[in-house]
């Protein structure tokens, strides 16, 4: 097999590029078209971003073994949890804050070689990998397998740790000189890259798949963080392995981009779909509440257990500033008004729920 360092980067696209691909490409680009132009029609986009970022969190943390769900993950906040499922959970929390935090880079600074690095911290703060050099590139060897594989019977060797350097400032520059390629096609090779070359001692995967939303953002083609790539790479785990290893053995890119195509339009029309959901009961509860005449603290707080869905009267007084009785108060109505579940004294305290939104979640 030829070393990942010898081989032609990027690759010809001429070779590859045919109708069934054009077609696919015209077809993926639509669909994520579409998602953007329902995005710049609804009110609060950037709230139904949250709960869909969310979803793409817990299916990229368990495609790498975390059995914790996004519900573990909201009930951060406001129920203890064992340590093992706590640390689990937070892999799906710092997901999110990595795509955050990603995004944020990219408006002030750009796709640039911080960006790779920052992410990778942010996925491995507090968590497990968290003592394998986050955003450093690795300094030795590492291999791709079921757990427990041995070296020698590893699927994949990624390349020797002297070339990784070499290799990212390769992939750096084809991020930043992609102009001539569409943005689809480019972000397909660039996630292939980036899981061939497995820069880091570990979290590559993850960091992998942030990435594909994280161009696209760069790129404009993507308006908000509301794709969800990594749920059909879950469910089709076997498909994806098998596409992304035959580039690696048989440099066959047909078919993983056409694989990827695929992927990218099914997530966007799903995705377009979940945030319509969302959107919906959003409007009813806000009808509800508007009905009532309530006061802008207890619409802040609707809008809350959008992003949080598990609530507490002072997790609400913590992160809105709105008082202890005031927010017992908004949470008891919302809870009247069937809005939110009120889940009863949990550990000695009350819980409320957004239960909608959470079977809606559960439900993909």
């Amino acid at each position: 097999m030829i070393k990942l360092v010898d081989r032609m980067f990027p690759p010809n696209l001429k070779d590859i590029y045919n109708q069934e691909l054009a077609n696919q490409l015209a077809n993926t680009t639509g669909a994520i078209q579409g998602l953007n132009q329902m995005s710049r029609l609804l009110q609060n986009p950037a709230l139904l971003m949250r709960p869909i970022l969310a979803k793409e969190a817990e299916s990229s943390s368990q495609l790498e073994g975390t059995q914790a769900s996004l519900e573990d993950a909201y009930k951060i906040d406001v129920i203890e949890q064992t340590p093992e499922k706590k640390n689990e959970a937070f892999e799906i929390r710092n997901y999110e804050n990595a795509m955050l935090t990603g995004l944020d880079i990219i408006q002030k600074l750009g796709f640039t070689p911080l960006l790779i690095r920052e992410i990778h911290k942010i996925l491995l703060k507090g968590v497990r990998g968290q003592g394998k050099h986050p955003g450093e590139f690795r300094k030795g060897d590492v291999w791709i397998g079921p757990m427990g594989t041995v070296k020698e019977k590893a699927r994949y060797l990624p390349p020797d740790a002297t070339v990784v350097p070499i290799l990212m400032e390769q992939l750096h520059r084809f991020i930043n000189n992609s102009e001539n390629i569409h943005p689809l096609l480019a972000c397909g090779i660039i996630h292939h890259r980036f899981e061939a070359i497995h820069p880091f001692e570990d979290g590559n995967g993850r960091t992998g798949r942030l990435i594909i939303s994280l161009y696209l953002l760069s790129q404009n083609l993507l308006t908000f963080p509301m794709l969800y790539p990594s749920g059909y790479f879950e469910k089709n785990k076997d498909t994806y392995i098998k596409a992304l290893s035959d580039v690696d053995s048989n440099e066959n890119w047909k078919d993983w981009l056409m694989y990827f195509l695929v992927a990218m339009e099914k997530q966007a029309l799903l995705s377009m779909d979940i945030a319509l959901n969302i959107h919906k009961i959003f409007e009813e509860a806000k009808i509800l509440i508007e009905k009532e005449r309530a006061n802008i603290n207890i619409i802040r707080v609707l809008e809350f257990s959008f992003k949080k869905l598990y609530l507490t009267s002072t997790l609400v007084n913590k992160e809105l500033g709105i008082s202890r009785a005031s927010s017992d108060r908004y949470l008891n109505t919302l809870a009247k008004r069937g809005i939110l579940l009120d889940a009863g004294i949990i550990q000695k305290r009350r819980v409320f729920v957004n239960i909608k939104l959470l079977n809606i979640l559960k439900n993909i």
